[in-house]
């Protein structure tokens, strides 16, 4: 619900889908007032069924990924799952991400924050980045207006946040990115 609320009141609101709607998931859901007259994508199936034919474009998103992502792509679907990686299930999304044949990426946190725990995001924090990223098309400024002071501390990179970029920045193409939220 704050996923698709914060998407809506964003300047650049990201296509997103909703999968993996079955059993109780359904039924909760079925129970937020409105829910049946959201502007969102509703599967019951899981994103790899429902994105069989662009498993190639397909990245799950997992603090536990080699690869870390720079800019997002138009021609990606960015899945945020449902799963929390830590403490006993540490890398469980990276290894369902290997195991079906899709890529996956992490969020550049290390870049520009020295978190005082672990990396991990919730559902909603992760959106909200992303969604934060989208406008402003700047990482440093996505995490700082997201991440919970508490939890955050400034690294000093070359990839720091530089205010004289953001007028050369203000024409940045607007196309939607797709994102998929599993449950």
């Amino acid at each position: 619900m704050y996923c698709y609320a914060v998407n809506g009141r964003c300047t650049t609101p990201a296509h997103l889908w909703l999968t993996g709607c079955l059993g109780e998931t359904h039924n909760q859901l079925q129970r937020l007032p409105g829910f049946d007259k959201w502007v969102i994508e509703k599967e019951s199936r899981s994103y790899i069924e429902s994105f069989q034919d662009q498993k190639e474009n397909l990245v799950y998103l997992t603090a536990d990924s080699e690869t870390t992502v720079d800019e997002l792509d138009h021609t990606k679907v960015y899945i945020i799952g449902g799963l929390v990686d830590r403490n006993r299930f540490k890398g469980i999304t990276q290894n369902k991400a290997k195991e079906q044949g899709i890529q996956t990426a992490k969020l550049p946190i290390g870049n520009f924050l020295k978190m005082s725990s672990s990396q991990v995001l919730t559902v909603n924090q992760v959106m909200e980045i992303l969604l934060k990223y989208l406008e402003t098309k700047d990482w440093k400024t996505s995490f700082f207006a997201v991440i919970p002071q508490r939890k955050r501390g400034e690294v000093e990179t070359e990839n720091s946040h530089n205010p004289e970029l953001e007028d050369s920045e203000a024409g940045v193409d607007q196309e939607s990115k797709r994102l998929c939220i599993e449950t």
